[in-house]
């Protein structure tokens, strides 16, 4: 009996052998210390990826500024469009499973008759449910999305998953990123009675940006606490307060520069907006941390070297924009 059952397990070996079904641990292959690691892709040194990030950077605040300098309707509707479309379509594509991306074509078509009636204004052709243009863009997306989704079987809880994760890459990429061309069309003046909403947009965006560039060098540089590990391992508490001092000196430096074409700026409120902002800056570097985290993707995007794609480019500003803008329509 001892013989047979011998014999049998050999032959089961052979079989699993032959049918490719026998997988060798890990660990076993590598104990012996001759045998060499499990190959891994070498991190890139902090001074280059730095380095990286610092060119990208300033080709972009260099780009969105000459774009706001000019204040060509065209212009801005054309880079806006950009991001925020963008940003969409990388949204979509942090969900592996395709199911999560049946809406694409009505959340696009949407999108883009919303970006082209929130520029409305400099086109010739305003309307009095302007001011009601995210409530409408939003209820046609939901109209679209039962329409869509009433020709298909449910799936249970999975059919509103799909509905409500639509929903948020809509609101998260497109209404909250559009208080940027809000802020644009807003009657604010220099102190010589000229436009002057490009150069508050300057101002969000360098203040924005510093917060980034304060949180990435200091962070990189004596970061040892973490921030919240859980949603994003390589934040720390020193990259935190880095980026509340560059965004603070951001604000200041700005507001020098731009000097009486934002006239609503003080030497207080520029302190207090720039701290409140980087505040928020942080808040919004998370959110896309904890969508990405929830679904187990590391990177959203390779647009530009050292920073990402879309969603990294716009993450912040997506949440400092609306405070921006609820600022300037309270000092306005």
């Amino acid at each position: 009996m001892v013989r047979f059952s011998r014999h049998f397990a050999i032959a089961k070996v052979r079989a699993c052998l032959f049918d490719g079904r026998v997988s060798f641990p890990a660990a076993r292959m590598t104990d012996h210390p001759s045998a060499p690691s499990p190959a891994s892709p070498a991190p890139a040194s902090k001074a280059r990826t730095f380095l990286n990030r610092s060119i990208s950077t300033v080709i972009l605040v260099a780009l969105i500024t000459l774009a706001f300098w000019l204040s060509q309707p065209w212009i801005l509707f054309a880079l806006f469009a950009i991001l925020s479309l963008g940003a969409l379509s990388e949204y979509f594509r942090l969900f592996s499973d395709p199911g999560f991306r049946r809406f694409q074509i009505q959340t696009f078509g949407v999108a883009i008759a919303y970006l082209a009636l929130l520029f409305g204004p400099h086109w010739g052709f305003e309307k009095q449910w302007h001011g009601e243009l995210d409530g409408l863009a939003i209820a046609a997306l939901m109209i679209l999305m039962v329409l869509f989704r009433v020709r298909h079987p449910l799936e249970g809880f999975r059919s509103l998953d799909e509905i409500s994760a639509t929903l948020l890459g809509f609101v998260y990429c497109v209404i909250l990123f559009a208080f940027i061309p809000k802020i644009f069309l807003l009657p604010v003046e220099t102190a010589q009675g000229l436009p002057a909403a490009s150069f508050y947009l300057i101002h969000l965006v360098a203040v924005t940006k510093m917060t980034d560039t304060g949180a990435y060098l200091v962070g990189s540089l004596i970061g040892k606490q973490k921030l919240v590990p859980h949603v994003s391992p390589g934040k720390t508490w020193q990259g935190f307060w880095g980026s509340l001092v560059f965004a603070v000196g951001g604000s200041y430096a700005a507001w020098w520069l731009l000097g009486d074409r934002v006239p609503l700026l003080d030497v207080v409120s520029a302190g207090i907006l720039g701290l409140v902002l980087a505040l928020v800056a942080v808040l919004g570097d998370l959110a896309e941390s904890i969508m990405k985290r929830s679904l187990a993707v590391k990177d959203s995007g390779h647009v530009m070297p050292g920073i990402g794609g879309f969603l990294d480019l716009i993450d912040s500003i997506i949440f400092t924009a609306p405070v921006y803008y609820f600022f300037l329509r309270l000092a306005a």
